[in-house]
């Protein structure tokens, strides 16, 4: 063993000498004695720090399988938690028409002042509201792998009645409950909110700031009076004189004001979290087709870009012409590049197809294809096929089609051909889809040639995808000095 092996098992028998009932450990500094029970001690010690320090060694594999850092594209948009709010504070039982003793806030060690100060007959104090648990959408939180880390959020109770703030003022006063900080929870935009095991929704998250309450602390305690003993002696005598009458007595005042005084309990409930992206325009393609260059062209987004498939493994999201101003003050159009898609993905081949749910809120889907592949059309085919299994939804939304790398020699030679069979391919399709169930896919609204790497086409291609959602810069609007558009007010 090495000297950190044999420090941490000095410090482990030592540990052992002070526990053991036996007394058989000896410290390291002294001469161990003999017997089998000395013995089979030692060798328990040594066993354990071997296998703490092989664990300590081991790298950490997260329980789905490999290392925990390689499974956040797994992780990174859904996560079960579960919270519970606090119960509520018990209020303040005072007996009728008497005062109270209460903590002095003016005392100071040392001074003449007391600890407590007689305070007399008043209102007593109602408890405090249990502290509730909030989600809230926050900008700079980008996925759910926070909520990895940590699994339950267990808000405050409220605080107990307290006699000083029930005691000031008068007597009629309007109870108000104090309330207690809630706990808040960021969570990304997009962000739906479901019952753990029901799949019941709660809410969503949209906007910066959204506020939803997943879990209601418990009411505080209202702070009652309980009758005088003389009232009390009065009421038993009354009732054992009229018990041997063989008269019913019937109350007529309140006798459950001990349940009044207790605070309410909390909720406890599991949620799942689940993020779906909010963009205006989805980017979809092959491994290696040029979608995260393409994303980097035409957006100020920095994505990781290399040459081997998969590189995207979560999705990235960039905004076109950011700063530009509008018009009407429209948001700039957000594009989100998600990972690389794959025939087969439906049974789970590649990445798989579950990071398709970041199209839900996407009003129009960019498909790149690679020009310069064997077959681009049977990869738009691909693509498309695998978006008609997840959701038919998708496929009829309008979508336009970049073919990326069409600055090398081979894809310019054979554009034209390419477009064709393109076109035949999203031909075919809607044919198919129309027999099946009625809906055909959309065909694509235009073919556009692209390079990422030189910037061929990118401001062709990002006018299209603004006239494709309905996105007018101001731009673009006043270059004309003729006359303004008539639709415009002024």
């Amino acid at each position: 063993m090495d000297h950190t092996i044999q420090a941490q098992h000095k410090r482990l028998v030592s540990l052992l000498c002070d526990a053991c009932p036996w007394r058989v450990h000896q410290r390291p500094n002294q001469a161990p004695k003999s017997g089998s029970k000395a013995r089979t001690a030692r060798k328990a010690a040594t066993a354990l720090v071997c296998r703490a320090a092989a664990a300590a060694k081991a790298p950490k594999i997260h329980p789905a399988g490999g290392d925990a850092k390689n499974q956040d594209h797994k992780l990174f948009d859904e996560a079960f938690i579960s919270v519970r709010s606090g119960n509520g504070g018990r209020g303040e039982i005072a007996e009728s028409g008497k005062g109270k003793m209460v903590k002095n806030y003016k005392y100071k060690p040392g001074g003449n002042m007391s600890k407590q100060i007689w305070l007399p007959n008043g209102e007593p104090a109602c408890g405090a509201n249990g502290a509730d648990c909030v989600l809230v959408a926050d900008e700079g939180v980008d996925t759910l792998l926070h909520l990895h880390k940590r699994k339950q959020y267990v808000a405050p109770n409220g605080a107990n009645g307290n006699p000083a703030m029930g005691s000031a003022g008068p007597k009629t006063r309007h109870r108000d409950r104090p309330s207690t900080l809630p706990v808040v929870i960021p969570v990304p935009l997009g962000t739906v909110v479901k019952r753990k095991g029901t799949g019941r929704p709660l809410g969503e998250l949209m906007h910066p700031g959204q506020r939803l309450l997943v879990a209601r602390g418990g009411q505080g305690g209202l702070g009652v009076t309980s009758p005088a003993p003389i009232h009390r002696q009065h009421s038993a005598k009354r009732a054992e004189s009229l018990e041997a009458a063989g008269a019913e007595d019937i109350p007529v005042e309140d006798t459950n004001w001990k349940v009044d005084a207790q605070g309410g309990a909390g909720e406890e409930l599991g949620l799942q979290l689940l993020l779906r992206v909010v963009a205006d325009v989805g980017i979809v393609g092959l491994p290696n087709a040029g979608k995260s260059s393409l994303l980097a062209a035409m957006t100020r987004a920095a994505p990781q870009v290399a040459s081997y498939p998969f590189t995207t493994l979560m999705p990235n999201l960039g905004v076109m012409g950011a700063g530009e101003a509008t018009l009407d003050d429209a948001a700039p159009p957000v594009l989100v590049d998600l990972p690389g898609l794959i025939e087969g993905a439906s049974q789970g081949r590649g990445l798989g197809r579950m990071f398709l749910r970041h199209l839900r809120r996407t009003q129009a889907i960019l498909h790149v294809v690679d020009g310069a592949a064997e077959d681009p059309a049977w990869d738009y085919w691909c693509i498309r096929s695998e978006l008609q299994l997840y959701n038919p939804e998708y496929c009829q939304r309008p979508h336009l089609v970049a073919l990326n790398k069409m600055d090398l020699e081979d894809a310019h030679v054979l554009r034209d051909e390419i477009h064709a069979s393109i076109l035949t391919a999203a031909q075919r399709m809607q044919e198919a889809g129309a027999g099946e169930s009625g809906a055909a896919p959309a065909a694509p609204v235009a073919i556009l040639d692209v390079s990422a790497q030189s910037g061929e086409g990118i401001e062709q291609l990002a006018g299209a995808v603004r006239d494709l959602i309905g996105f007018v810069p101001a731009s673009s609007m006043l270059d004309d000095d003729s006359s303004f558009p008539s639709q415009l007010q002024w």
